[in-house]
């Protein structure tokens, strides 16, 4: 390694679990080692919702991670714990993901490290989330870069005042290799209180109002009609999931629908799927449509975000719009009565990926940007 890669990528994010933008995050921190970039992954610990199931992966992949104790929304100890360890590792680039990490990395770049963010998606479901997207449109103009992980999302960024020019359009990668190996797990059916016949129908996302699990559980009598053998498998943990076991038992789905909670075993769980939903109401470019199109599973999903430029309605998988559980329910019923069909288009939906959304692809764009932003500096 040269002297001038052995001054690391920082990394901060604060997780909420193993979500998209976490396996963003380790996945840029896996290639930029392989390309002989030292990296480090600051995550915060939240102390009232810990979750630091990306350190956990990051220190089984031999990965430098550092956690910065949170004892808040804001801490001011947190800002001087990670003023600190810049001054002290000197950090040739700052890579923040989420308003949480932005502010944190703004109020403590003292040195002003070149700093570049990820708008991964500002979610504004609820008053706060609105307010904090606000306040994160203003904070990330002080960054050298800011990159958007759809046109959808630098579009968003615009029409808040930023900067076009500021602005850089990446999309999110996988590593194909954890999820195209062709493997089925079949035992995990029984595992999981399935039986061994049963057509599995999935969605892996957090439990929250956005996700749109409402209206996959809104279609589930229809798919139940015609095919009784059907199960619904929804992996994912958030604040809405007592709502939606709640509305499971409404419903008399119980038995039927299996919460999984947050998993780290997703290839397996992809491989039982015999389709593949994402309902949402909104999105960016989710890791979790990406991971099942590498895991060659059919999908049907909302058209919203940047998923068309992923699923070609009829060719990479089936484009349904948001909040019509009656077309998602048919779209469903169609693939399960044309297995030929459904696996054609799972076969071009992993095409699809993996000519155009690899972890590789992905991390060339960013080092490149990186190493734009650190020459700029210097370094």
């Amino acid at each position: 390694m040269t002297e001038k890669n052995r001054r690391p990528i920082l990394h901060l994010i604060s997780s909420a679990g193993f979500l998209g933008a976490d396996s963003v995050v380790l996945e840029l921190a896996k290639q930029s080692v392989d390309a002989g970039r030292s990296v480090t992954v600051g995550q915060f610990e939240n102390q009232r919702n810990p979750h630091i199931e990306l350190a956990e992966a990051a220190k089984n992949l031999d990965l430098s991670m550092k956690i910065f104790p949170c004892r808040g929304r804001l801490d001011l100890r947190t800002i001087g714990d990670l003023r600190r360890f810049i001054q002290r590792e000197k950090p040739a680039l700052i890579h923040s993901h989420g308003y949480k990490s932005n502010f944190y990395a703004l109020s403590a770049n003292r040195n002003r490290v070149p700093w570049v963010v990820t708008n991964h998606l500002w979610k504004r479901t609820s008053l706060s989330l609105k307010l904090y997207a606000r306040m994160d449109s203003f904070l990330i103009r002080f960054s050298k870069k800011i990159v958007a992980v759809s046109d959808e999302i630098a579009n968003d960024m615009v029409k808040l005042g930023i900067s076009p020019h500021k602005i850089a359009v990446i999309d999110n990668g996988i590593d194909l290799k954890r999820f195209s190996n062709g493997k089925k797990n079949d035992k995990l059916k029984s595992t999981l209180g399935f039986d061994i016949h049963s057509k599995v129908i999935g969605t892996v996302a957090s439990l929250t109002a956005e996700k749109g699990h409402i209206y996959l559980m809104n279609a589930a009598k229809a798919i139940l009609s015609s095919y009784p053998e059907v199960r619904f498998l929804f992996v994912g943990d958030g604040a809405g999931r007592r709502n939606l076991e709640e509305k499971m038992a409404d419903l008399g789905l119980q038995g039927k629908i299996f919460f999984a909670g947050s998993r780290k075993d997703i290839p397996d769980l992809l491989s039982i799927l015999e389709i593949f939903v994402l309902p949402s109401l909104k999105e960016g470019l989710p890791m979790a449509l990406l991971e099942a199109m590498a895991a060659h599973v059919p999908i049907v999903a909302t058209e919203v975000g940047a998923v068309p430029t992923v699923v070609e309605d009829g060719i990479t998988g089936t484009l349904i719009p948001p909040k019509e559980p009656g077309v998602l329910a048919d779209a469903v019923i169609r693939i399960l009565s044309d297995r030929k069909r459904a696996l054609d288009m799972a076969e071009k939906g992993f095409e699809k990926v993996r000519d155009n959304f690899s972890s590789e692809r992905m991390a060339s764009k960013y080092l490149s940007l990186y190493q734009e932003l650190i020459e700029d500096r210097g370094f």
